[in-house]
């Protein structure tokens, strides 16, 4: 956490600006000429450990939770359906705790809303891992962040267990499928949230790190999903599945280097993946003396490349850019003979990797780094002149990216994303115009967490046109609330306010089913 870093109180207000390319300090300045008082209250105490409200981000939930909620203010009347989320939810079992926050067993939400008012409910998504290791109350595999021993021989070959399935959900032609990084799809059901089972990978698949993000393409109703494996080559697969979830064609290329990715861009007729220079050292994962997190290394030096691949099969092409770290796409189009990609981007990803990375340490109570921020990036790829070129087009502090699904790979306007002060967890949304550059923010406060903005689409309205949802931690009463904000004026504030009446841990990733 910087030192430097301003700190404000607990008020929410409406910051609008303008142009896309506002500095981080023209921000701050405007948010301490809000809240004048704010240098008086840091947020870490005195001793370096977040306030207890922040450390819940990363405590155990129980599970099994169906209960009412609180609204506060107006929904909408046509939002009427059920907003999905997922993430990690476990954090522990027998005494020993995951060491990162990305980690632990998914925790599947689920927020319905209609004529009844609010129902709030969450499971854990029973994968055989889960439900092994719940019987036997202790770990008894490895994951991505921590070994099951400190033995290496019960770590040889990584020593997972399967999948969490605790990164993302989706609903996919009628399934609800949830996902994380290994493993297939756990189908889930979409009242109860109870595990239906898992939809096999293909078998020649089955040693790859699939990704947890898939793509679901609104033409052609063809979803995407995208993996590597990792051996003396790295292999890049993909997997595009018909609208029965059927594997239509595999597609597969060697990689120039062995690296960590989490998501891809799709367009019409290509894939895209950025090879950035986060290098996995196989050897020590194998021997079982490392975790697969504590096996990655950011080498800057090598800068990105970016693997073209056919979505109907071919040859990759690979074109050299910066090095810059991408948890997550935007969007991406072609333009011509030209690929317009667009994601959030770090010049190093202090906030993820080493020992004081901020999402390490939050786990633990406590602060650590993350100075670099979240910007948002564009890759303009000349396929016929054969170069990259990236473009910073916003240099504030974002993540977990959203546009309307129905704009997936096609020409789109708006945009939002997860904003923060330097060096902050999320607390604020931004709405982006990517055509005219113009913004708008509504900041919840910095003694506020917010994830991810899901859209939900106006019932016959036209495309980017609809609803944010957005799951919160209140600092102020320590509990979990959901936010409903209209996509396009977010700087008017949440329209209704759903409260729970405790806290819930982080969760990533989420989408809106809407009632039928």
């Amino acid at each position: 956490m910087p030192a430097a870093a301003a700190v404000y109180p607990s008020a929410p207000v409406p910051l609008v600006k303008t142009a896309m390319n506002a500095t981080r300090s023209e921000i701050e300045g405007e948010a301490r000429e809000r809240h004048p008082e704010g240098d008086a209250a840091p947020l870490p105490i005195a001793d370096g450990r977040v306030p207890p409200w922040l450390a819940s981000l990363g405590r155990s939930e129980r599970g099994g939770r169906d209960e009412p909620a609180r609204i506060e203010g107006r929904v909408p009347p046509r939002l009427n359906g059920s907003l999905y989320r997922n993430g990690p939810g476990l954090f522990e079992r027998g005494g020993v705790r995951s060491r990162h926050l990305l980690d632990g067993d998914g925790l599947v939400q689920r927020l319905s809303i209609g004529a009844h008012g609010a129902r709030y409910r969450n499971a854990f998504v029973r994968t055989p891992k889960f439900v092994a290791e719940e019987q036997a109350g202790r770990r008894l595999w490895s994951t991505w962040s921590t070994r099951r021993s400190r033995r290496f021989y019960e770590n040889l070959g990584g020593g997972f267990g399967g999948s969490q399935a605790g990164v993302t959900i989706s609903s996919v032609h009628g399934c609800l499928l949830a996902r994380d990084e290994i493993g297939g799809s756990f189908e889930i059901d979409p009242d109860s949230l109870a595990t239906l089972g898992e939809l096999p990978l293909p078998r020649p698949l089955e040693s790859a790190s699939i990704k947890a993000h898939g793509k679901l393409d609104p033409e052609t109703g063809e979803w995407i999903l995208a993996g590597t494996e990792f051996g003396r080559r790295m292999r890049v697969h993909a997997i595009v599945h018909d609208s029965s979830l059927e594997p239509r064609r595999q597609l597969v290329f060697s990689s120039p280097r062995q690296v960590y990715i989490h998501d891809f861009f799709v367009t019409r007729r290509y894939l895209v993946f950025v090879l950035h220079p986060v290098e996995l050292a196989v050897l020590p994962l194998l021997a079982g003396l490392r975790s697969f997190i504590d096996c990655l290394r950011w080498t800057p030096g090598q800068g990105n490349l970016l693997a073209v691949l056919p979505r109907e099969g071919g040859t990759a092409r690979f074109f050299e850019a910066p090095a810059a770290f991408m948890w997550h796409t935007l969007n991406a189009r072609e333009e011509g003979r030209t690929i317009l990609a667009d994601f959030v981007g770090y010049d190093e990803p202090d906030h993820f990797l080493g020992p004081d990375a901020l999402l390490s340490r939050l786990r633990d109570g406590r602060f650590g780094r993350a100075e670099s921020p979240g910007t948002i990036r564009r890759y303009r790829i000349d396929l016929a002149g054969g170069r990259a070129t990236e473009e910073i087009l916003d240099t504030q502090s974002h993540e977990f990216p959203m546009i309307d699904p129905r704009c997936l790979a096609t020409s789109y306007r708006r945009a939002w994303f997860g904003w923060a002060l330097p060096g902050r967890v999320h607390h604020g949304i931004k709405h982006v115009d990517m055509a005219s550059g113009a913004s708008e923010l509504y900041d919840f406060g910095t003694d506020t967490q917010v994830g991810e903005p899901v859209f939900a689409p106006r019932p016959d309205g036209a495309p980017e046109e609809g609803w944010l949802i957005v799951q919160g931690l209140d600092g102020r009463d320590g509990n979990a609330f959901f936010a409903i904000l209209d996509a396009g004026c977010v700087a008017a504030g949440p329209l209704a306010t759903i409260r729970l009446e405790h806290p819930l841990p982080m969760s990533f990733h989420g989408t809106w089913v809407a009632a039928p």
